[in-house]
């Protein structure tokens, strides 16, 4: 009883998640490497000690106080049979012997509940607890990015930015992030390395980079028309058909609602009638109803001679439906059991923008600002002018995510089961985890109009598209 406690309140608070820490947009002020992470994961552990410790030992508690009654109404008269049949082969103990009537209620028993709850209980949070701690560490090691280490530092963090297991993209985009930040020599290196395989450093941080920003963009517009299944059939459809041997006669191409010729054969007689079967079953046409017109008269008859009006009105179908519908609101408003099958507007929203089965929160934002950090660090740092010719690709990149995204927030229809949702002026749609999104993706444009805005124009970028641009951050024209 303790563990499937436990089990549900782990699933009920989603005790999985590791929550990595987002810092605001822009590179780190001060000395090259240096860093402002300054709780450490024992700093974190100290300040949920208290409140972890009030929850397990109210747990414990609970457990051991109702754990008894509830082991002798729901348990006890199902484990007993299996128990005494297993304990029969060891010790002789008689046929009828039957559990007794009242609970194991004893206070050693309380307390050895008490004692080994409290224990296992202090185990299963405070290693959970740990291991989050400890996994949401910065991607560092001795104050470097883990690649340093590698003997192809910018290829390891390639591969990592490639992979398609979340959690090493995850962290790979983190360290990309920290890398434009805080260590000036990994960014120049990956302005310099032009003659890698598969094309230059940055093309390849770049692509990749983008492509998680495109993302959003390709989710919202899926969602928005949803793709049908006929691409499908016409691709299987030009699929090389092999073709078996033949086991029954061919299929004969005249009609088969004619009369046909009277069979003389026995087996031309079979057919004949396997296939007269088979058209009366295929013959499409109005569905007869399974209540005679006699047995409708009757019924109706019933109904207007023995129901009053408020007895018809009670069983009228829209009356049935609005009935049906006002029960199925009062279960999903139910605190706890109603909950699971609310399709929430925060749900329904993150999963289109930040995508699922899991959220890519982390390297969208991670994305966003690594390539927002580089150009700008290009304008001083890339000698080669690798990043210029990209500059209209990231501007549209940037632009189009923002749009997309603020039009899903206006324009997605609140789902029947969200039934706790409210308006309020528009705040109702705007959901922590996407407008944190819009703020990286506004800061980037931002950013990328200012710095390169003079050569804005000779870099590809048109009149139209730069003021149009612009004006979705809103900087004067």
């Amino acid at each position: 009883m303790l563990a499937t406690t436990q089990a549900l309140i782990h699933l009920y608070y989603d005790y999985d998640r590791i929550i990595l820490p987002i810092g605001s947009p822009g590179p780190i002020a001060g000395p090259d490497g240096a860093s402002n992470d300054k709780k450490t994961p024992l700093d974190q552990l100290k300040l949920t000690a208290r409140a972890r410790i009030i929850n397990v030992t109210t747990r414990a508690v609970a457990i051991s106080i109702l754990g008894p009654f509830l082991y002798a109404l729901c348990i006890r008269w199902i484990a007993w049979p299996w128990t005494v049949r297993i304990a029969r082969v060891i010790w002789n103990i008689q046929r009828d012997s039957a559990p007794p009537r009242f609970p194991p209620y004893h206070i050693g028993l309380i307390l050895r509940s008490l004692t080994a709850g409290l224990m296992l209980l202090c185990v299963w949070e405070f290693s959970n607890a740990a291991f989050s701690a400890y996994v949401a560490q910065a991607p560092l090691k001795n104050g470097q990015p883990l690649t340093t280490d590698s003997r192809d530092p910018n290829g390891s963090l390639l591969n990592g930015l490639k992979s398609k297991k979340e959690i090493p993209r995850t962290f790979a985009f983190w360290e990309l992030l920290h890398i434009t930040q805080r260590f000036t020599a990994r960014k120049t290196s990956i302005f310099s390395e032009i003659d890698r395989a598969g094309g230059a450093t940055w093309a390849q941080v770049l692509n990749t980079s983008l492509v998680t920003i495109q993302a959003i963009s390709s989710r919202i517009i899926d969602f928005e028309h949803p793709r049908t299944s006929a691409p499908l059939q016409g691709q299987q459809s030009q699929k090389k058909v092999v073709e078996l041997p033949r086991l029954v006669p061919p299929i004969k191409h005249e009609n088969v609602l004619s009369s046909p010729n009277r069979p003389s054969g026995g087996r031309e007689k079979l057919e004949s009638t396997v296939g007269s079967i088979a058209r009366s079953c295929g013959k499409s046409g109005p569905v007869a109803s399974p209540i005679s017109p006699r047995a409708k008269q009757a019924i109706l008859f019933a109904r207007d001679k023995f129901l009053t009006s408020d007895q018809k009105s009670a069983i009228d179908p829209a009356i049935l439906k609005s009935l049906f519908f006002g029960y199925v609101n009062q279960f999903l408003n139910t605190p706890i059991i109603g909950a699971p099958f609310h399709q929430t507007f925060k749900r329904r929203i993150c999963r289109v923008v930040l995508g699922s089965p899991y959220s890519q929160l982390n390297s969208i934002i991670s994305a966003i600002d690594s390539v927002a950090n580089l150009a700008l660090a290009s304008l001083r740092e890339d000698q080669f002018g690798t990043v210029n010719k990209d500059l209209p690709l990231m501007v549209r990149t940037f632009a189009n995510a923002i749009q997309s995204v603020e039009r899903i927030i206006q324009q997605m229809p609140i789902h029947w089961t969200d039934t706790e949702f409210q308006e309020r002026n528009g705040d109702g749609r705007r959901i922590e985890e996407v407008e944190l999104v819009l703020e990286h993706l506004r800061w980037g444009l931002r950013q990328l109009l200012q710095d390169f805005g003079p050569y804005a124009l000779d870099l590809g970028l048109g009149q139209g598209e730069l003021q149009a641009c612009r004006g979705i951050v809103g900087i004067p024209t």
